[in-house]
């Protein structure tokens, strides 16, 4: 027993100088770790792979870049189609310029992102959909959680991001519906699409709109698999063959952008794109001695976002993409 400041005596179960046995703990104390322990078990095991590969590959460097502008909503609500509901945000300027549909990283819709798409606003309209995590924040756990558990209920079983057999992630099908506002926005312009990383490949499912005139495959990293990945999955696009096969008979432009050493973002789906594209896939593939002159092998991944801000040859190859992806996209939609 103890006394309290007051002077009456309490049990303290914790304490080894208690001379009776500790009180029964509350049913919410009995509950509470046996359910958090199964749910962290739970999560390290869905996510253990990808977690363990996004820290083996991916740069270790702090991502920059800051925005300097105001980034609202760019339609009255959130965009909602089929069950899936997302933000989307824009500088709301005049739509003279092509627009052109910025997609996030799996670390999310972070400054960096925002900061990439006012250096692209000076050409284009940008539309930027948050897809998971919050505006301004780098959080790579998001896309994990979003991954894996993401719109599980409303798109049961594989969820918003989970590739079912021969099918594309349910997240295509709201990122169509925002390729028709953005159409209905800009009436007879072409637009142009840039995916990175988690949804590197995703650009490619929207070719069946016929206005889309150029998409940027940036470092595609879907599907990310739990334990190891078959030579099947590493060469995959994360992609339906019916929605590839639409990609092919479309006469958009494909830009193929990765750093040669990528181990995310597996060579062998950039093969796949050269194979299946052929003249209409330009690539961007930046290599490994360009970046790593003196051979010192380095962790990089995010060419545009990431690592434009890097001090040294991969920051330099970085902001050589950009102008490139610039270069693409004002040739590609001037018409």
């Amino acid at each position: 027993m103890t006394s309290d400041r007051s002077g009456r005596t309490r049990a303290c179960p914790f304490s080894p100088r208690c001379d009776r046995q500790p009180r029964q703990l509350p049913a919410r104390w009995i509950f509470r770790v046996p359910v958090k322990i199964p749910v962290l078990v739970l999560l390290l095991l869905q996510t253990g792979c990808g977690a363990a590969q996004f820290a083996a590959c991916a740069p270790h460097v702090k991502e920059t870049g800051t925005p300097q502008r105001t980034w609202v909503e760019c339609f009255t609500d959130p965009l909602s189609h089929e069950g899936t509901t997302h933000s989307v945000y824009c500088l709301n300027e005049d739509t003279s310029k092509p627009p052109v549909i910025l997609l996030h990283e799996m670390t999310g819709l972070t400054p960096g992102t925002l900061a990439y798409a006012e250096e692209l606003a000076n050409d284009f309209t940008v539309y930027v959909p948050l897809l998971f995590g919050e505006k301004g924040a780098f959080s790579p756990a998001s896309g994990l959680r979003a991954y894996w558990f993401g719109g599980m209920i409303d798109h049961f079983p594989y969820g918003e991001w989970g590739i079912p057999p021969q099918g594309s992630p349910a997240i295509v099908k709201w990122l169509r519906s925002l390729v028709m506002e953005v159409g209905a926005r800009h009436e007879g312009q072409p637009i142009g699409i840039i995916g990175n990383c988690m949804t590197g490949s995703l650009p490619l499912a929207l070719l069946d709109h016929q206005r889309v005139k150029a998409v940027v495959v940036a470092q595609p990293a879907l599907p990310m698999k739990l334990w190891w990945s078959s030579d099947e999955d590493r060469a995959s696009l994360g992609l339906s063959p019916d929605d590839l096969e639409v990609a092919r008979r479309s006469s958009a432009k494909i830009y193929g952008l990765r750093f040669e050493t990528d181990c995310m973002a597996d060579r062998a789906k950039h093969l796949v794109l050269r194979r299946q594209f052929g003249d209409r896939f330009q690539d961007g593939e930046v290599p490994a001695n360009v970046y790593q002159p003196d051979g010192k092998p380095v962790n990089v991944h995010s060419t545009l976002i990431a690592s434009w801000g890097v001090q040294g040859p991969v920051g330099e190859a970085s902001r050589t993409a950009r102008e490139r992806v610039r270069d693409f996209l004002l040739q590609e939609l001037a018409g």
